[in-house]
């Protein structure tokens, strides 16, 4: 199976990225082009910092990294096997990551799956980011709305627009 990266393009003024910006795509968290693949930006709204993973508290029973930011301290997870979808109905996903019986859920709007659409990104896509930007973000339990007036919605299409 071929992976396949879909290119992400925000306007300028759609994101709070400084004038003059050279309008490159938003990228995915593997796609940060850091020297370090431990590292990764900080998903908490205004915070420039980078989360860098912590080893030593690597969890062998759900198989997720600790990182945590060092500008800001906040504390996220990543999965090292990746997340694997388990099955989906609708806009409605379920997600599993590492070894973990753990489940996390996201469920898209029509308006968020048309939005980044317009981007190149498909529903699958869509989703797979939603859990991998939850995960960041030190969510292992709750689900994710992604609808339009939702304030997660915001805040992880911001995290997309970053350059």
């Amino acid at each position: 199976m071929v992976q396949r990266t879909a290119e992400v393009t925000v306007q300028q003024d759609e994101c709070s990225g400084a004038a003059g910006d050279s309008g490159r795509p938003a990228l995915s968290p593997e796609q940060v082009p850091l020297g370090d693949p431990n590292t990764l930006p900080c998903p908490i709204h205004k915070c420039v910092g980078l989360l860098k993973v912590n080893l030593a508290d690597y969890d062998l029973r759900t198989g997720l990294d600790s990182l945590v930011c060092a500008k800001c301290g906040h504390r996220g997870f990543r999965s090292r096997e990746g997340v694997i979808p388990l099955f989906r109905g609708g806009h409605e996903f379920k997600f599993s990551y590492g070894p973990s019986t753990r489940t996390l859920t996201v469920v898209l709007s029509s308006a968020s799956v048309n939005l980044w659409g317009t981007h190149g990104v498909n529903e699958e896509q869509l989703a797979k980011l939603a859990i991998e930007w939850t995960l960041l973000c030190g969510n292992t339990k709750k689900p994710v709305h992604l609808g339009i007036p939702a304030e997660e919605f915001a805040d992880f299409y911001l995290y997309f627009c970053r350059k």
